[in-house]
C-alpha cells in the first residue's frame, strides 16, 4: 500500500519554463487506507493509515482508536482488537471457507467505511519454490503450485528474504560509560531481511489445467549487494484470489510497475471494494480479500553457488584506524573518537603490554547492526 499514492497523483510532465505540478501534489485530503486481509486459517489483521502528499517525506498517520468489524453475510459479527498502533487482529475468528464477510470500520471521529462482501478461498499448498543460475549473473527464483480441483485459478504471491553476513571487523571491545571495556555482544554477525515491495500475479484461466509451473518472482543479483555471500533463505506466501481481487492486482501492477515517458500509458485510479459511508463520494484506497495462506522457505548455501563468484561484503572500503590513548596534534584521543562515533575494535598493546592504542573504524564497518539485525532468525 505504500506504493499507493503514486497512483493518486499524476505524472509531473517537465516544460522548458516552469514544470507542471498537478494539484494532486498539495492536495489537503487525505485519504483512508485499507491494508490487510481476512484470513480463513489464522489471525485476521488490518492495518489503516492515512494517505500523504508525497511531498511531505514523512511515514504515513496511523489510523488508531477505530472499531474494525467482520460482519457475515448470513449474520453475526466480531470486533477486531486495537493493538495501538493502526493495527487491528482478530485471532480465531473461525470465518468458513466458502462463505461471504465484509469488514465495517468506524474511525474515532466517527466517519464510516465499509467492504463489498468477500468470499473466504482456501489457497492450496505451494509444490515447490525454486532457482537457477541465470546468465551467470545472479540466480532467478520461481514458484510452483496448482490447485487439483480447478478452482482457484487466480494467485498473488509475497516474500521475505534473509540472509546471514559479517561486518568488516570483529569488535572485542566497546566504549562504555566513558570506558573501554570488554564487548559482551557480538555485533559482526548478523542477518538481514527484506520484504517484497512489488507485486506478483498468476492466472491458469488460459490453461486447461489449474497449474502454475515455475513462475518468476524475484531476481538476486551477484554483484549489487551481499545476500549470496554466506547463505541466504526465501519465504513464499502464496494467496488464492477471486477474479475481481486478481483484476484489482493487476491494475496495480501495471500502475506501479509501467510508468515511463508522457507518451506511455498515463497512470488510472485503482477502484477498490472498500466504500465511505459517511461520505459516499470519499475515496478509500485498498482492496479487502479473505483467504488461507501457504509458505513455503528455502535456503541457497554459497557452496551451491558457481565457485567462480565473487560476491562482494560490502564493506570493501572499510579500513581500520589507530587512536591514541592520549589526544595528539595529528589525532584526537580514542576516547574522543569514541564519543563521536567510532567504534572500537581491538587493544594495540606495547612492548610491555601496556594499551597505547585502540583501533577503531565507523560504525557501519563494525557494526553490522547498521544493516540488520545480530538476533539469529528462529528459522536459522
Amino acid at each position: 500500500m505504500k506504493k499507493y499514492l503514486a497512483i493518486l497523483v499524476s505524472l509531473i510532465i517537465g516544460s522548458c519554463v516552469d514544470p507542471y505540478r498537478p494539484p494532486a501534489i498539495s492536495a489537503p485530503n487525505t485519504y483512508l487506507v485499507v491494508d490487510g486481509f481476512l484470513n480463513g486459517a489464522g489471525t485476521s489483521s488490518i492495518r489503516l493509515t492515512r494517505t500523504q502528499n508525497l511531498s511531505d517525506g514523512k511515514k504515513p498517520t496511523v489510523e488508531t482508536k477505530a472499531t474494525v468489524k467482520v460482519e457475515g453475510e448470513k449474520g453475526g459479527s466480531q470486533t477486531f482488537v486495537d493493538k495501538g498502533d493502526g493495527t487491528y487482529t482478530l485471532e480465531n475468528g473461525n470465518l468458513q471457507f466458502g462463505q461471504k464477510y465484509r469488514v465495517s470500520i468506524k474511525t474515532a471521529a466517527g466517519r464510516n467505511y465499509q467492504s463489498d462482501y468477500v468470499v473466504i478461498k482456501k489457497t492450496p499448498k505451494i509444490d515447490e519454490v525454486s532457482w537457477k543460475v541465470l546468465q551467470n549473473e545472479g540466480i532467478q527464483f520461481y514458484v510452483s503450485t496448482h490447485d487439483e480441483t480447478n478452482s482457484t485459478k487466480y494467485y498473488r504471491w509475497e516474500y521475505e528474504e534473509t540472509w546471514e553476513f559479517y561486518s568488516a571487523f570483529y569488535s572485542r571491545v566497546e566504549y562504555l560509560k566513558k570506558a573501554f571495556v570488554t564487548r559482551m555482544d557480538d555485533i559482526n554477525h548478523c542477518w538481514g531481511s527484506l520484504k517484497s515491495s512489488g507485486i506478483f500475479v498468476g492466472s491458469t484461466t488460459q490453461l486447461t489445467q489449474d497449474v502454475i509451473n515455475k513462475a518468476p518472482l524475484l531476481f538476486v543479483s551477484r554483484t549489487a549487494s551481499n545476500r549470496l555471500k554466506y547463505r541466504y533463505s526465501l519465504l513464499v506466501k502464496q494467496y488464492a484470489q477471486t477474479a475481481e481481487s486478481f483484476e484489482y492486482w493487476q491494475n496495480l501492477k501495471k500502475n506501479t510497475e509501467s510508468l515511463g515517458s508522457i507518451f506511455d500509458p498515463q497512470p488510472f485510479q485503482v477502484i477498490g471494494n472498500i466504500h465511505g459511508i459517511t461520505d459516499p463520494t470519499e475515496s478509500v484506497v485498498g482492496y479487502l480479500s479473505g483467504y488461507s495462506v501457504e509458505e513455503k522457505r528455502i535456503f541457497v548455501n554459497s557452496s551451491e553457488l558457481p565457485t567462480e563468484w565473487n560476491v562482494p561484503s560490502m564493506y570493501e572500503s572499510c579500513l581500520p584506524d589507530t587512536a591514541p590513548i592520549n589526544a595528539t596534534r595529528e589525532k584526537p584521543s580514542a576516547a574522543q573518537q569514541a564519543e563521536s562515533g567510532a567504534i572500537p575494535i581491538d587493544e594495540i598493546f606495547s612492548p610491555f603490554g601496556a594499551i597505547i592504542a585502540y583501533r577503531m573504524s565507523s560504525a557501519y564497518c563494525v557494526d553490522c547492526r547498521t544493516a540488520g539485525s545480530n538476533v539469529r532468525p528462529s528459522f536459522w
